[in-house]
């Protein structure tokens, strides 16, 4: 009889395992949000925005010293504007995330092919 009832239990803790990933398999409501923000950086639909202000105060000074330089040459902001202007796809998704076009100091391809914007 012990042998029976080790069986049975077994055979309801399966089912009962079984039925708790059938319950979470039908589920349709999204597990994370696509849209973080942490201190100056905001990501949204593989757009990242860096403000220069946050670069400054972290571990970041030698990129902030690279964006800073890029800030500095016409030439270097003449192409992210020129990439803003022929990727409407990233100038929209900049305006949506209240981002001010004519602050973009340098675009980047990030390597999931996302864009990371630096803002002034």
């Amino acid at each position: 009889m012990n042998s029976a009832f080790k069986i049975a239990l077994a055979g309801a803790m399966s089912v009962a395992s079984l039925s708790c990933v059938a319950m979470a398999q039908t589920t349709t409501a999204p597990m994370v949000d696509t849209t973080t923000t942490t201190n100056s950086t905001t990501m949204n639909d593989k757009v990242s925005v860096v403000m220069m202000s946050a670069l400054e105060g972290e571990n970041g000074n030698a990129k902030f010293a690279e964006i800073e330089a890029l800030s500095k040459s016409e030439t270097a902001v003449a192409e992210a504007q020129s990439t803003l202007q022929s990727d409407a796809t990233l100038s929209a998704a900049l305006t949506a995330q209240n981002v001010q076009l004519e602050n973009v100091v340098h675009i980047e391809t990030a390597a999931d092919g996302g864009k990371v914007v630096y803002v002034k």
